[in-house]
């Protein structure tokens, strides 16, 4: 058992994901509290414990605090903990939220306590409450805050085999800007893809599923080579019929699809440019082909 007293306030999916996942690293989970008593009964078994589910309790047991609560709550649980639990229990905790866009500065009122303050970000999406803290490692972990946090979390991100890179407080939305991008426009994506071949008379399980190896792949190509140079398909060969094709098919489709290729497909164009797949001229050709 690694010798550091984790409590959780927040038994939802991160949650559960940062309870299970902290149990199966030997690390002492002092007290689970959440909002709802079958979220806080569901993470109290997978743990095999007999945590109350009391705030006052959760937080004197501990000496790490994660709060795994929406992000619109998170100050709200920091005010509350501030006004019901008196300041010799929270002198010299540490309290870090887990939220991508919101900074360490939603718990102020816990630093003048004299708590040490921080957030940190696991880049990773976790879907339920069963397998999520499987995500957690080897992955990336958005760090802001102050250095006693830091220094405690390390144990933590490590026993996980995850990295830790700096976000500067005000960057946050920035950080968490990308993260969004990157996992939830995916998934926008992939739907919007199915839409389209659905429409086109193809079976809707086969349309979710039929792009899925693509996708993995081309994963698995930005991974080893970068975002850059992983690009292919039409743009990236300066095709400009296959390009003048799509546009022609666009007809059939609701007019959100076709703005978003147009939209995406200017930016592939500034993309291979980079790449030095296609020349000036021949970029040029494509982007007027969006302008119609």
């Amino acid at each position: 058992m690694i010798n550091v007293d984790i409590g959780i306030i927040g038994a939802g999916r991160v949650g559960c994901a940062f309870g299970i996942g902290l149990k199966n690293s030997n690390f002492s989970v002092s007290g689970v509290y959440s909002k709802s008593d079958k979220s806080q009964i569901y993470l109290n078994k997978k743990l095999k414990g007999r945590y109350a589910n009391d705030l006052k309790d959760t937080i004197e047991n501990s000496k790490i605090i994660l709060m795994t609560v929406p992000d619109d709550s998170i100050g709200a649980v920091a005010k509350r903990i501030v006004t019901n639990i008196p300041q010799k229990f929270l002198h010299s905790k540490i309290f870090i939220h887990l939220s991508g866009a919101m900074s360490s500065e939603v718990l102020e009122p816990l630093r003048g306590m004299g708590g040490h303050i921080a957030s940190l970000h696991p880049a990773q999406t976790f879907a339920d409450k069963e397998n999520g803290w499987k995500g957690l490692y080897d992955i990336y972990y958005g760090f802001e805050g102050c250095k006693e946090a830091e220094d405690n979390i390390l144990k933590i991100v490590k026993a996980f085999r995850g990295k830790i890179v700096h976000v500067d407080r005000g960057d946050k939305p920035l950080y968490h800007m990308a993260a969004c991008i990157i996992s939830n426009y995916t998934v926008t994506l992939s739907h919007i893809a199915q839409e389209i071949l659905k429409s086109i008379g193809i079976e809707q399980s086969s349309a979710r599923e039929i792009f899925v190896p693509l996708i993995m792949n081309t994963v698995y190509n930005i991974q080893k080579y970068g975002s850059v140079d992983a690009l292919t398909g039409p743009i990236a060969r300066g095709d400009c019929s296959v390009v003048k094709e799509h546009l022609r098919a666009l007809g059939s489709l609701k007019p959100k699809m076709g703005n978003i290729y147009k939209v995406l497909g200017n930016a592939t164009v500034d993309l291979a440019l980079e790449k030095e797949s296609i020349s000036d001229e021949e970029a040029k050709k494509i982007k007027n082909l969006f302008l119609s």
